[in-house]
């Protein structure tokens, strides 16, 4: 038995097992997460320019969440997967820095609504869509992102092919096929960060991954040896892996779902303490009785200057991969909102000459989830605050309130009255609800 198949079948065994109460429970919180960033940025400039392109092939169906506009099913999955990450405010697994949600509601949406699918089995099937991406990520990094990789796009396929297949109901040799599929359709490479091409990566993947999964229906089949051959994905992708997470014993020992942690600023997640250490201060750039800012350090994580280094932007997408952005955004004005990291925002006179005055400094000794931001007046007068441990990491999850509040500050400008029936839909899923009764929710049917 090849690597997938053996996949596959634990897998399967999952549904036949079912969710544990918190497994189910982090699925729904993942679900409302990504739902609410997909409609958030359903309408921007960029989704505008994909969906006019989209309506243009002709034939439509589904319409993606925030959208007027009926799409053909791979169209609809391809732009639902990219609104979700557009403001990279999706979800973040931190050891891989996957964004498992955005694939997996773009592949499983509109397939939910065309085949009339069940919610229980809609939950499960975002269930593993997420667990299963998450576990191909855990396998080969953290070498195949330091590659080059964005491994959103590149995990993020099989992810997807698996929730279709297991909404589908396969068998573990046709989903197998699936994932082996998908494994051949995967794309993205980090060159296109704080681009408008970065969340094609996730909506490509919720496409492809759809894809694969109706080819592996129709009876396509695959190599068993996809995954591990010499010439296959893992040997391609990464120059060290190990396939353990994907073995039959550790799929059935955990849930990594449960490690998936939610954004509470639209940018890179590693900037997180920076920028929350920033609005520490705030308080004290706004006493009118300090002198002007000298300079601003920050003793950060060396992946921050990896991710996030560089010294200034020009639009809202660059600014989400400039942790000196953050960090000036949460300086001045307190908070690190959509509205922080707009094309205005970035633009900002004023942002920008903080940002030039601020500067990165790596340290080995520095967790990830931690951070120092140290502002020196021009008298030479200094206030440093320290994060330890920065909200919605492993450390200090987001809660359900906050999520909640996340969510409606993100439907309701799109969808004004709506962010509550669709968060009770979204929350319900599984038990008295379907993706159909999340659809009608969206729609204000």
């Amino acid at each position: 038995m090849g690597l997938v198949e053996e996949f596959a079948v634990a897998l399967r065994r999952r549904v036949e097992e079912g969710l544990t109460p918190e497994a189910a429970h982090e699925t729904r919180r993942c679900l409302l997460n990504v739902l609410g960033t997909a409609i958030g940025a359903s309408r921007t400039a960029e989704a505008d320019a994909l969906v006019a392109t989209g309506a243009g092939l002709g034939g439509g169906a589904v319409v993606p969440p925030g959208r007027s506009e009926p799409l053909e099913r791979h169209v609809a999955a391809l732009e639902i997967g990219f609104a979700a990450h557009f403001d990279d405010y999706d979800d973040t697994h931190l050891e891989t820095v996957i964004h498992p949600g955005a694939a997996t509601l773009g592949a499983l949406y509109p397939l939910a609504l065309i085949e009339a699918t069940t919610g229980p089995g809609e939950l499960m099937a975002f269930a593993l869509g997420v667990e299963s991406q998450l576990r191909v990520g855990i396998a080969m990094s953290p070498s195949h992102y330091d590659l080059g990789w964005h491994i959103t796009g590149t995990c993020g396929v099989i992810g997807a092919a698996v929730a279709a297949g297991v909404a589908l109901g396969f068998d573990s040799r046709t989903l197998a096929s699936a994932m082996g599929l998908a494994a051949n359709f995967a794309i993205g490479h980090r060159e296109s960060f704080g681009t408008p091409v970065k969340p094609y990566h996730a909506g490509k993947a919720a496409m492809n991954g759809l894809l694969a999964a109706e080819l592996a229906a129709a009876g396509t089949a695959v190599d068993p040896d996809v995954l591990e051959g010499a010439g296959g994905f893992f040997a391609l992708y990464a120059d060290e892996f190990d396939l353990a997470p994907l073995r039959t014993a550790e799929v059935e020992a955990r849930w990594v779902l449960l490690d998936n942690t939610y954004k509470p600023f639209p940018c890179g997640i590693v900037a997180h303490p920076a920028i929350e250490a920033a609005i520490g201060l705030h308080g004290w750039m706004e006493d009118p009785a300090n002198p002007p800012v000298r300079s601003v350090a920050v003793r950060c994580n060396p992946l921050v200057v990896e991710l996030m280094g560089r010294p200034t932007a020009s639009t809202g997408l660059e600014a989400r991969f400039c942790a000196l952005h953050g960090v000036a955004v949460g300086l001045l004005f307190g908070k690190g909102g959509i509205e922080q990291f707009s094309d205005e925002t970035a633009r900002d006179p004023v942002v920008d000459e903080l940002r030039r005055r601020s500067t990165l400094m790596a340290s080995e000794s520095c967790p990830r989830e931690a951070a120092t931001v140290v502002v020196t007046f021009e008298d030479g007068t200094t206030v440093e605050n320290e994060v330890a441990v920065a909200a919605g990491s492993r450390g200090s999850p987001l809660s359900d309130g906050q999520l909640m509040a996340k969510f409606q500050a993100l439907v309701e400008p799109v969808l004004p009255g709506r962010s509550a029936l669709i968060a009770d839909a979204a929350l319900g899923l599984g038990e008295h609800t379907s993706f159909s009764d999340i659809a009608s929710a969206v729609s204000g049917r």
